[in-house]
């Protein structure tokens, strides 16, 4: 009876329409949930490393990226005291030397790929206003009520619900019984601004990255190019949810008056800024309940101190399907074995990411060392050291049952 029940996934992000889009290329059905009307995607740009790109051209997304997905020519890192410069990266390596290209896009645009790309497979079912409120559990099925806008509910059946719905999940609390997601003291400020905005002399095509005690800066160009996407992270005593609260500009740009002038004169009090706290938990918590499971930022909420938020969300997704079609068990054993696949290199990322962090805020001579480091090491000698995010494909990967 359950293997003819779909999988129901509970969130229309990128970590559940990546979900839908690995299951269906298994031949598993899918129900997608999705709370709001109209799905959509907040935030501003987001990196996609060759660990996550290699899937999104398995599933059939790369077409509907072409024209808005950017490569840069380089990673380059900056100090943001001095503004010299203390690394770089070229990004034709990582195609060579990792099978599959790395490229930077807005996450309105990677969103609309994956949805368009989904609503195109008949074994994908998407429903918008669809929230679900409570869960049942049977040893057949499992059951999810759902709510709408105008207060009319409904119930749907399916063999597992897979939670995507974020790092501030309520499955993740009310269900599975894990911790909510706390404040990590910084918050990020993010815009986008038409290139034509952007000064003239300033480097608009690359990724530039620039460290500083107790914040950093990191930009590069969206869009297909036409939009540069900036994201300050600042030490910062500010909690409140959300991914749009408004920003003051003039606020802003007083806490970088000491930075190099090519900054000072990008942020320039331009208006339209927008900030959310940053908020994580840690990986190490149950994932799985029974016949549910979490995805993505609901399973492991990270610092986007490694740009790979959405490349976990996608790896999640591949190994759950894998593991799903794979395993020939009770579909609680299924997702366990998912859950024990993804939980020792998740929770490396994240270590890492929180170390980047602080690594990132460094001051006196904790960061006259770091920029020396970075100065001194050899360009392939620092992309080595992410071979281990990189060089993963999910058909690496054995099941633990």
């Amino acid at each position: 009876m359950t293997e003819q029940l779909p999988i129901i996934i509970a969130g229309a992000g990128i970590g559940g329409l990546s979900a839908a889009l690995a299951l269906a290329h298994k031949n598993i059905p899918v129900l997608l949930l999705e709370r709001n009307r109209v799905p959509t995607e907040v935030g501003a740009g987001v990196q996609i490393s060759p660990n996550a790109t290699a899937s999104l051209r398995d599933w059939g997304v790369w077409p509907y990226l072409s024209e808005h997905a950017v490569t840069p020519p380089q990673i380059n890192i900056f100090s943001g005291f001095s503004g010299r410069p203390l690394s770089s990266l070229d990004t034709r390596d990582f195609e060579s030397r990792y099978g599959s290209p790395y490229f930077v896009v807005h996450r309105a645009d990677l969103h609309q790929a994956l949805y368009h790309r989904a609503s195109q497979l008949d074994l994908i079912e998407i429903l918008e206003d669809r929230e679900v409120r409570e869960i049942a559990q049977t040893d057949d099925y499992i059951e999810v009520r759902s709510k709408r806008d105008n207060g009319t509910q409904r119930f749907y059946r399916g063999s597992a619900l897979i939670a995507a719905d974020g790092v501030w999940s309520r499955v993740r609390t009310e269900h599975v019984g894990s911790s909510p997601a706390t404040y990590s003291g910084k918050t990020a400020w993010r815009i986008t601004m038409p290139m034509q905005m952007v000064p003239k002399h300033f480097d608009s095509q690359n990724v530039g990255l620039w460290l500083s005690p107790k914040a950093h800066l990191v930009h590069y160009p969206v869009v297909g190019g036409h939009m540069l996407n900036i994201v300050a992270i600042v030490d910062e005593n500010w909690t409140e949810e959300g991914w749009s609260a408004p920003g003051d500009a003039a606020w802003l740009n007083k806490r970088f008056s000491r930075w190099p002038l090519e900054i000072r004169e990008l942020l320039a009090e331009r208006e339209g800024w927008l900030k959310w706290a940053l908020c994580g938990h840690k990986p190490d918590q149950h994932w799985v309940k029974g016949k549910v499971a979490l995805l993505g930022d609901a399973a492991h909420g990270m610092l986007p101190f490694m740009a790979q938020g959405a490349g976990m969300a996608i790896e999640d997704a591949a190994i759950l399907a894998r593991a799903i079609d794979e395993i020939s068990a009770s579909m609680h054993i299924r997702l366990m074995a998912y859950e024990r696949a993804r939980k020792a290199r998740v929770s490396q990322v994240v270590n890492r990411a929180a170390k980047n962090g602080d690594i990132y805020h460094f001051s006196g001579p904790l960061a006259t060392a770091r920029n020396m480091t970075m100065r001194l090491m050899p360009r392939t000698q620092l992309l080595k050291k992410f071979d281990w995010i990189y060089s993963w494909r999910p058909d690496q990967v054995q099941f633990d049952i």
